[in-house]
């Protein structure tokens, strides 16, 4: 399970640290995806596998081609490297309009990569909202 808030830096080769409370789940590799909002989703092998599955149960075939092909052909597979890092591709950096300050935050079974003042907006959002989640 993923989880945790951690701040973390990309480098200018695309690189980021994975918070090492996560990388014995990494061990062997990780898909990284367009998230919902303005982020990305880092998932195990297994658990990309398994959302994947999870999503795609259910829908038209319509719908299952257009999450298709706004999900898998973003995608990539992950390596970590010896100490511990990622690299980022660079569309997907754009895409969640990530420069160097970065959170990672563990959303139960993966974790997000969002930009720093991105990831504090969206907390505040939901701080105000807070009366609204069911717990």
């Amino acid at each position: 399970m993923f989880l945790g808030e951690y701040e973390h830096t990309i480098d200018a080769k695309g690189r980021m640290a994975v918070p090492a409370r996560f990388r014995a789940q990494m061990d062997r590799g990780g898909v990284i995806s367009k998230g919902m909002g303005v982020c990305l989703s880092v998932y195990t092998v297994q658990g990309w596998e398994e959302k994947s599955t999870e999503l795609a149960s259910g829908k038209s075939s319509d719908e299952l081609r257009d999450f298709e092909r706004r999900i898998y052909p973003s995608a990539s597979e992950i390596e970590l490297d010896g100490q511990g890092r990622m690299v980022i591709p660079a569309k997907l950096r754009a895409y969640a309009e990530l420069d160097t300050e970065v959170t990672v935050a563990g959303v139960r079974d993966h974790f997000e990569i969002w930009d720093r003042a991105s990831w504090q907006s969206y907390q505040e959002k939901l701080e105000v909202e807070g009366g609204t989640i069911p717990f």
